[in-house]
């Protein structure tokens, strides 16, 4: 259901190399750039940008570059501290030169560590040089601090400065002087959060994290499709496209993939070196392809990194989910139809596209998945419905519902033989959503329930009709949970410190943890969330209608975590109007939203 990358399966964060002077010459660094990009996920190295002389002297302190969870490179220089102007009476070698507390500009004495004197008219008052990093004195709560000149004619200590710290969700205040407004706030950036159509019905179907703070969206249309680029035609009755959106909105490219007939695409992934992954179905033809279904059936395009065609398949069956291998392989959890029922299929292929296996599981009773993940050793880890008894092979194990139909949980190994299996249910209706898998082996998933839902040390009750967001441990374990009014299972998302997001339609009066979320009545809304590793509320939204407008649709399609930024990205489509922190976007028909929030 949810978009899957590469994001959560590598390790925690290590730290090859730490602060040095002369790291970068020890590390092969060119100007803090590694020469060869390639890198392990979520590891870091030592950096500094500064002049080489300065670096570990006075102040200067060398920093932290980390590996994105792609393996294909380095973000920016973390925790560095370079050359700053001197700040007098701080007692610190802000310059890094050598010598402190010496009047600005002055050269100072490296061989005594005593500077020029911080010559200044006594009682004179004046803002002192800013501390904190470039671009961020003025913006949000970030000032600079003020300095008086004291009797012996030098300058005093800065006081009342205000730095970047982590933003406190509950306040207003751009704490972290991003200029993004607080927690969840939509940010700025191109065409970023305004509305993309055509001619006909667009929708948003699933969305992952690219490389460099990019987005790579799926969906569908008919008639024409504009995402900020030029129209993009099709004859299809029902085309599918996938499309990649650079961190600042820009269209990179857009690939269309029906020429007659329709399509439905349900999931994309993204592997370690850029390529998307798209399942969904098809009846008709996808000529680039070479793809031809009379009548509905499931299939597999891989495209690499530039929208360019690697391979496509055909594959038996409904497909519910994607998700690829830190090597690169590609598996498929589809709904296969058998004598009027359906049974679990999940098959595996190659990066090339070559077939490795497929195992089927049934029972009596219809059995159907709607999640599937792989963890940071290639074993696949899979989520759905079923009801009666489900059989994991003729060896085996065998899950039993408790009535209706309940939640299962497998885990298979490399080479699709069974792990582990668990099922969670009552006597009524559950119904499973999606599933991610944490830097740590974590679990979440997500569904819908009625009644009672037992999760091992945790019982979730509804009235209704609910959705639930949940987080086991790597041993399965429960370690925390949550509910609320909802129809549809949110899409999920975990990021490298183990937080999860989540976005979900609902309608009416919601709390995701940090208080009510009511809509403005009429139709459904998007809500979006972020909890802490623990579980714990940071901040959560409602994205509903415009001022002045009621009713209409807005309906989550996908939620990433950008590795590289930090941000949430989240995907949907809006028939009618939607309220983005006061910016009113309007639909003609059903249009698609893209929206970049802060973290």
């Amino acid at each position: 259901m949810g978009a899957r990358g590469s994001i959560g399966i590598g390790g925690r964060l290590s730290l090859v190399a730490l602060a040095c002077a002369g790291c970068n010459a020890l590390l092969g660094l060119e100007d803090g750039i590694l020469v060869d990009e390639r890198c392990e996920p979520l590891s870091a190295v030592a950096c500094y940008t500064g002049p080489p002389p300065t670096e570990g002297v006075g102040a200067c302190q060398t920093g932290l570059r980390r590996c994105n969870a792609e393996g294909d490179g380095y973000g920016p220089c973390e925790g560095e501290v370079t050359p700053a102007p001197e700040r007098c009476g701080n007692a610190a070698d802000d310059d890094c030169d050598g010598a402190v507390d010496e009047a600005d500009g002055g050269a100072g004495d490296p061989a005594t560590g005593v500077g020029e004197v911080c010559a200044c008219d006594p009682g004179a008052v004046e803002a002192c040089p800013y501390g904190g990093p470039p671009g961020t004195v003025g913006v949000g709560a970030c000032s600079a601090g003020r300095r008086t000149c004291g009797g012996d004619g030098r300058w005093g200590a800065c006081t009342g400065e205000i730095a970047p710290r982590a933003e406190d969700c509950a306040t207003p205040a751009d704490d972290d002087c991003s200029g993004g407004g607080d927690c969840g706030a939509v940010l700025p950036g191109g065409p970023l959060g305004a509305l993309r159509g055509g001619s006909g019905h667009e929708r948003a179907r699933a969305l992952a994290a690219g490389r460099g703070g990019s987005v790579i969206l799926g969906g569908e249309f008919e008639g024409s499709l504009d995402l900020g680029a030029g129209q993009v035609a099709t004859g299809a009755e029902r085309d599918v496209f996938v499309a990649r959106l650079e961190a600042d909105g820009a269209v990179a490219w857009v690939r269309r993939l029906v020429d007659e007939g329709r399509g439905a695409l349900q999931a994309l992934a993204v592997d370690a070196e850029g390529e998307v992954a798209i399942a969904g179905e098809l009846e008709g033809v996808m000529g680039a392809a070479g793809l031809t279904a009379s009548g509905l059936q499931g299939f597999v395009v891989k495209l690499d990194a530039l929208g360019g065609l690697r391979w496509a398949t055909l594959l038996p069956g409904k497909p519910q989910d994607v998700a690829v291998s830190a090597a690169g392989d590609v598996v498929v959890a589809s709904a296969l139809l058998v004598r009027g029922e359906s049974d679990v299929a999940v098959t595996r292929l190659s990066a090339a596209g070559v077939p490795r296996w497929t195992q089927v599981f049934g029972g009596a009773g219809t059995q159907e998945p709607t999640g599937v993940a792989v963890d940071a050793r290639g074993e696949v880890v899979l989520t759905g419905t079923f009801e009666g008894d489900l059989h994991f092979g003729e060896d085996g194990p065998r899950l039993s519902s408790a009535g209706m139909t309940d939640l299962f949980l497998a885990k298979l190994d490399e080479g699709g033989g069974h792990i582990a299996s668990l099922a969670f249910g009552d006597g009524r209706r559950q119904h499973a959503g999606d599933i991610e898998i944490g830097p740590d082996g974590e679990i979440a998933l997500s569904g819908t329930f009625e009644g009672l839902l037992d999760l091992g040390s945790s019982t979730l009750f509804s009235e209704g009709v609910s959705a639930f967001v949940a987080e086991l441990g790597p041993a399965r374990e429960h370690r925390f949970s949550l509910a609320y009014p909802a129809e549809q299972p949110p899409r999920l998302a975990i990021e490298a410190d183990g937080g999860l997001v989540l976005a979900g339609s609902v309608e009416g009066p919601t709390d995701l943890g940090g208080g009510p979320l009511d809509g403005a009545g009429r139709g459904s809304d998007i809500v979006v969330a972020r909890l802490d590793a623990e579980g714990r509320h940071v901040w959560s939204k409602r994205l509903g209608p415009g001022a002045g407008t009621s009713g209409g649709r807005r309906s989550a399609a996908g939620v990433a975590a950008s590795v590289d930024r930090g941000h949430v990205l989240l995907a949907g489509t809006v028939e009618g109007s939607v309220d983005l922190d006061g910016a009113v976007a309007r639909s003609t028909a059903a249009d698609i939203l893209v929206v970049r929030l802060s973290p």
